[in-house]
């Protein structure tokens, strides 16, 4: 960790230099011409800190702390370090750097996270956005499987992700892809990924010959992309939104992942190369209007244990729901926010049965999701899958970026 905050030291001081006026000696006659004619920007914007030579270079860069406090009636299987702590904890559950911007040109973008508690670099990824309809991305990076862990930790609706959501996401993963928008403004306004990719998880070379295939498509009824956050800070007047479907099939050691690389489900053993075949599905929806915001996800999925030749299928979602109530009635404060979500995760080939989530939570935004309080309420029925064990969770947290 000393060694990459050494590194990012030297950036800082990289950009600085040639903030005073220094031009690269990699830079073309006309590009020189160029950044002598536009002055050279530093300053603070929507990302954080940035450092830009006109249409040459810019960098943004952004700090993230998510200090968090939890009370649980007992600690339920489905805790991992990253979604939740045991009981009792107050801890900063997530301190990271941000680095992100262009090169050269303003098509060619690039984008770093860094986690420090975990000492993972989380993201470093590269996409060629020339052709807004053709883009080319390549890195390690969160795919776009399911919105709900695609969307930052920071921009959620409740505390943190739903339960379904550690039994359904791919998480990070290294690969390419392509992706677009198409037909912006039209009713068929369409958006869609499609991916090869090592398949392991955060930081792994492809043990085997197997890759990890990938599609999205998506559909934004309201003719254009939305933002990716939940909530409907800005009260649009116009209805915003998407109905999307993926499809994901892998073949690897691992039956599930997340920051900290690849796991396993409870019930599942220990693998080994292209132990699990794995085919999922998932369609899901946002919308957002005047205050109120809505998603849901609809997962399956079909995991063949080769070795043992067994077959099994899970089930799950969430449905989230979330209102300013000073929309209807004024004496509220606008930057109250009220919501509630219900998920569920269900496997009945190894498991007796389904765990369900009933939380009820409140935000209070002090500038957008950069900084807010969040307070959430949970009731998580059957969390361990196998005896009628009922879980009571309190979670408090403040999240600020800038």
């Amino acid at each position: 960790m000393e060694r990459f905050s050494f590194y990012l030291l030297l950036v800082f001081l990289f950009f600085k230099i040639e903030a005073s006026g220094f031009v690269s000696d990699t830079l073309n006659l006309k590009d020189k011409e160029q950044v002598a004619k536009e002055n050279i920007l530093v300053g603070y914007g929507d990302k954080g800190w940035e450092m830009r030579y006109g249409n040459v270079f810019l960098m943004q860069m952004q700090w993230r702390f998510q200090f968090r406090g939890v009370i649980n009636s007992s600690d339920p299987l489905f805790f991992i370090g990253e979604e939740d702590d045991n009981s009792g904890t107050l801890n900063v559950q997530r301190a990271r750097l941000k680095v992100g911007g262009f090169a050269y040109q303003p098509y060619l973008k690039y984008y770093l996270e860094y986690d420090f508690p975990s000492g993972y670099l989380l993201n470093w990824e590269f996409t060629l956005s020339k052709i807004k309809a053709l883009q080319l991305k390549v890195g390690q990076w969160k795919i776009k499987y399911n919105i709900e862990r695609f969307i930052s930790s920071g921009k959620q609706q409740m505390v943190e992700r739903s339960i379904s959501n550690r039994y359904f996401t791919f998480d990070r993963q290294i690969g390419v892809e392509l992706l677009g928008d198409l037909f912006e403004d039209k009713i068929i306004s369409s958006s869609y990924n499609i991916g090869v990719f090592n398949g392991d998880g955060r930081m792994t070379q492809n043990e085997d010959a197997s890759m990890m295939f990938f599609g999205r498509y998506q559909w934004n009824f309201s003719r254009k992309p939305m933002k990716l956050f939940y909530c409907d800070i800005d009260r649009v007047r116009n209805i915003q939104g998407f109905l999307a479907f993926a499809y994901v099939h892998n073949e690897s050691a691992y039956t599930s992942f997340s920051s900290n690389g690849g796991e396993q489900l409870p019930g599942y053993l220990e693998g080994a190369n292209s132990y699990y075949i794995v085919n999922q599905y998932n369609a899901e929806l946002m919308l957002k209007y005047k205050g109120f915001s809505f998603s849901n996800e609809n997962h399956i999925k079909n995991i063949n244990d080769r070795a043992n030749n067994i077959n099994s299928q899970l089930y799950g979602g969430y449905v989230v729901a979330g209102y300013f109530f000073n929309e209807i009635i004024n004496f509220i404060p606008k930057q109250l926010e009220t919501n509630l979500r219900y998920a569920l995760v269900s496997n009945k080939t190894f498991f007796k049965n389904q765990i369900n989530e009933y939380s009820i939570g409140v935000n209070w935004f002090f500038k957008s999701h950069s900084n807010k309080l969040t307070i959430d309420l949970s009731y998580i029925e059957n969390q361990d899958f196998l005896i009628n064990n009922d879980n009571y969770r309190v979670r408090l947290q403040w999240d600020i970026s800038f």
